[in-house]
C-alpha cells in the first residue's frame, strides 16, 4: 500500500482542490485529511460519519484549593506565566492556573511543598471515520487554541493506514497541512511520495522550496504540480526549471480557471462535475503519480 501526501508550503495554492480531485480519480484509495487545524476536505467530499473519537492532547495543571497555602513558589517557577495568585473565599491567597497558557511541564508540582497540583489530559479535539463516494475517509477537528496537532495528525494517519490494510486498498491519499511545521512533518514521515502543489508567485516559490528541503531531509521523493499556472508564465517556467535542477518529478500544470473557483464554492470536486481540459490534466497527473510510486 502506497502513501501519498499532498503538501503546499503555504495556504491558498489549491492543495485541497487537488486532493479532492485526485480522491475522485484514484481507485482503491483511503482518504486522510491531515490539515487538522483547519480541515476542509470533508466539505468537498461530503463524508457520512461512521464513528467519532475523542482526542486528548497535552496535560493541564490543576490546583487543590484545600491543599494550597498560597506560598507563591509555583508562580515564581512557572516560565510560561500560567500561574498567578488570587483571593480564596477565606481571605487568603491561592494559586490559580491559566489553562490556555499552561504547557503541562509539571514544574509547579515539583516545587509545591504541599503537593497541591495534579495534572489531567486536556480535551483537545475529535477525529472521525467516515465513508465517501470515493472511499473511506479519516479526518479530524482540533479545538480552537489547542496544541499537539502533530499528535492528532498521527492518529488520523494510523487509522487511515489500518483501514487501508483491512480493506486491501492500494493507496492512502493524505491532504496535508500548509507550512513546514510539526504537523507537516507528522503528515509526511514515511510516505512514498510528496506531491507539492504550488503556485507561480514569489511566496509560492519560496515556500515550495522549503517543503522540498524538508522532504530532502527525510529522503522522501517529491513531485510538483503548478496550479494556476497561467497567472504568471515566467514564474511557472522558473518552477519547472527548479524542479529539473532538483531532480523533482514535474507532474503537470493546471491553468487558472474561474470554473475551478466556482466548483469549490459549490462544494464539489472539480472532476466530478466537469469533463474538460482541467479534468484531463488532473487525470494525467494522477497517472504520473501512480507510475512514480509503483517504481
Amino acid at each position: 500500500m502506497k502513501q501519498i501526501v499532498i503538501l503546499s508550503g503555504k495556504g491558498g495554492t489549491g492543495k485541497t482542490f487537488v486532493s479532492a480531485s485526485l480522491a475522485c480519480i484514484a481507485e482503491q484509495c483511503v482518504i486522510a485529511d491531515c490539515d487538522v487545524d483547519a480541515a476542509n476536505l470533508h466539505l468537498l467530499l461530503h463524508p457520512e460519519l461512521t464513528a467519532t473519537y475523542k482526542f486528548t492532547g497535552g496535560r493541564i495543571a490543576k490546583v487543590s484549593s484545600d491543599q494550597c497555602t498560597g506560598c507563591g513558589l509555583c508562580v515564581e517557577s512557572c516560565r510560561f506565566d500560567a500561574l498567578d495568585m488570587t483571593q480564596n473565599p477565606s481571605g487568603g491567597k491561592i494559586a490559580r492556573v491559566d489553562a490556555i497558557a499552561c504547557e503541562g511541564c509539571g514544574v509547579c508540582g515539583l516545587v509545591c511543598p504541599e503537593k497541591a497540583f495534579t495534572f489531567h489530559k486536556s480535551d483537545s479535539g475529535r477525529w472521525f471515520t467516515a465513508e465517501t463516494s470515493y472511499g473511506p475517509m479519516v479526518h479530524a477537528h482540533l479545538f480552537a487554541g489547542e496544541e499537539n496537532s502533530g499528535k492528532l495528525v498521527q492518529e488520523v494517519r494510523t487509522k487511515a493506514r489500518e483501514t487501508g490494510e483491512e480493506q486491501n486498498r492500494e493507496y492512502v491519499l493524505i491532504d496535508g497541512p500548509p507550512g513546514t511545521g510539526c504537523a507537516v512533518m507528522s503528515a509526511m514521515t514515511g510516505v512514498d511520495l510528496v506531491v507539492l502543489t504550488t503556485e507561480p508567485t514569489l511566496a509560492g516559490i519560496h515556500d515550495a522550496k522549503r517543503v522540498v528541503q524538508l522532504a530532502s531531509h527525510f529522503h522522501i521523493p517529491v513531485g510538483m504540480i503548478v496550479n494556476k499556472s497561467t497567472i504568471n508564465k515566467e514564474k511557472t517556467a522558473e518552477l519547472k526549471k527548479y524542479a529539473e535542477d532538483q531532480n523533482i518529478q514535474y507532474l503537470g500544470e493546471i491553468p487558472y480557471e474561474k470554473k475551478v473557483v466556482d466548483s469549490v464554492a459549490d462544494l464539489q470536486p472539480y472532476v466530478c462535475v466537469h469533463d474538460d481540459d482541467v479534468s484531463q490534466r488532473l487525470r494525467d497527473i494522477w497517472q504520473r503519480i501512480s507510475e512514480v510510486v509503483s517504481h
